[in-house]
C-alpha cells in the first residue's frame, strides 16, 4: 500500500479566539486527519490551554507558547512556525481564524498534482473568500454557492510605490476564465492566509524574521520567484477553506497593535512597522544583502517587475 503524502500546516495565533474552532476543523474535515501535522505558535495570555491538551491529535500538533507581550508580529511568529516543519509532502500556511470544506487535504492535493504536469513548482495561494459569525454564533459563508470565476491578486491601484517606499497593498480581482476547463491562472502575489505547496518551500523560502505585517507578502512573492516557484490563483469552486475577515478601522482581540498590548510590550509597533518598512525597501533595492532572507541575483528583481508589472526598479 502507497504511503499517504503528509501536509504540514503552519498556524500562527495571536491573542486568537477562534483557534479552537480552526484546529478542530483543520482535523474533522480532513479526508486523513492523520497525515495532518501542524506547527503551532501560539501568542497567548493562556498558553497550552485545556482544550489542546485533550484534543484527539495532539501527537500531531507541535506547540510553541509564548507570552504576547514577547510577540514581534506575524512574520516573526511564521518564521518560528517554518522552524517547526519536519518533512512533510506539503505546506499549508493559514491564519488561526480559517474554516475548511470537507476533504479539504485531497482537493489540494489533487490540484497540486495536476499543476505539477505544466510547472516543477507551483504554488497554489489567494485570498480565499470569507466567512462570517450570524446572530446564534453559527459560522457562515458569505456565498454558500461558489463560483466559478477566478480569485486572481494583483496590486491595489490605488497603493503607489515611493523612492521610499516599497511597500504595496493588493486585493482580489474576481476573473471568469476564459475556457471552463481552466482552474487556476498565473500570477505574481502570495497571499499568506492561504499558501500551499511543497513542504521545502519552508527551507527553500524561510520566513523573514524581521518583517512585521505589511511586506511579508511582497517578500514571499520575490523569494519564491527566484527560487522558482510559480503562483498559481484557483477558481473560487476550488478554495476549499475560508477567512475571516476583520472590518477595516475596528479593534479587535487578535491583533498585535492593539493600544493595550501596546502599553505592555517592550517593543512599540511603530518601531517594529518602520523596521520592516526598511527591510522590505531593501529587498526590492538592486544590490541590498539581506542573507537567506533576501535573492542572490538582481536580475530576479526585474524579471520579478516585469511579471508583477510593477516597477520597482523605477522607484529608486
Amino acid at each position: 500500500m502507497a504511503r499517504l503524502p503528509t501536509i504540514f500546516v503552519s498556524v500562527a495565533a495571536f491573542c486568537e479566539p477562534h483557534l479552537q474552532p480552526t484546529v478542530h476543523q483543520l482535523y474533522a474535515k480532513a479526508t486523513y486527519p492523520q497525515r495532518i501535522f501542524v506547527g503551532l505558535v501560539d501568542q497567548s495570555e493562556e498558553l497550552n490551554p485545556g482544550w489542546l491538551t485533550e484534543f484527539p491529535a495532539r501527537k500531531n500538533i507541535n506547540y510553541v507558547g509564548l507570552s504576547p507581550v514577547d510577540s514581534r508580529g506575524v512574520s516573526w511568529a511564521r518564521a518560528i512556525a517554518f522552524s517547526l516543519y519536519n518533512e512533510q509532502d506539503y505546506l499549508l500556511q493559514i491564519d488561526s481564524h480559517t474554516l475548511f470544506d470537507a476533504g479539504w487535504d485531497e482537493a489540494l492535493i489533487q490540484q497540486m498534482q495536476q499543476l505539477k504536469h505544466t510547472h516543477p513548482r507551483p504554488l497554489i495561494s489567494t485570498y480565499p473568500p470569507g466567512f462570517k459569525f450570524d446572530a446564534q454564533g453559527r459560522a457562515v459563508a458569505d456565498e454558500p454557492v461558489k463560483s466559478s470565476e477566478i480569485f486572481r491578486i494583483d496590486r491595489d491601484p490605488g497603493s503607489t510605490l515611493a523612492a521610499d517606499r516599497a511597500v504595496l497593498q493588493f486585493r482580489v480581482i474576481r476573473q471568469q476564465p476564459e475556457s471552463s476547463s481552466t482552474t487556476h491562472l498565473p500570477g505574481f502575489h502570495i497571499g499568506a492566509c492561504f499558501l500551499f505547496t511543497t513542504g521545502d518551500f519552508t527551507q527553500q523560502v524561510p520566513y523573514d524574521p524581521y518583517l512585521y505585517f505589511r511586506g511579508e507578502e511582497q517578500s514571499l512573492s520575490l523569494r519564491a520567484h527566484a527560487k522558482g516557484y510559480q503562483v498559481f490563483h484557483p477558481r473560487h469552486n476550488l478554495i476549499p477553506l475560508y477567512h475571516l475577515y476583520k472590518e477595516v478601522g475596528k479593534l479587535y482581540a487578535g491583533q498585535h497593535w492593539r493600544p493595550d498590548m501596546e502599553a505592555k510590550r517592550h517593543s512599540a509597533f511603530g518601531w517594529l512597522q518602520q523596521r520592516s518598512n526598511e527591510r522590505t525597501n531593501a529587498l526590492f533595492t538592486p544590490g541590498s544583502d539581506l542573507g537567506v532572507y533576501g535573492i542572490d541575483d538582481p536580475a530576479y528583481l526585474e524579471s520579478f517587475s516585469k511579471l508583477s508589472k510593477i516597477d520597482y526598479l523605477g522607484r529608486t
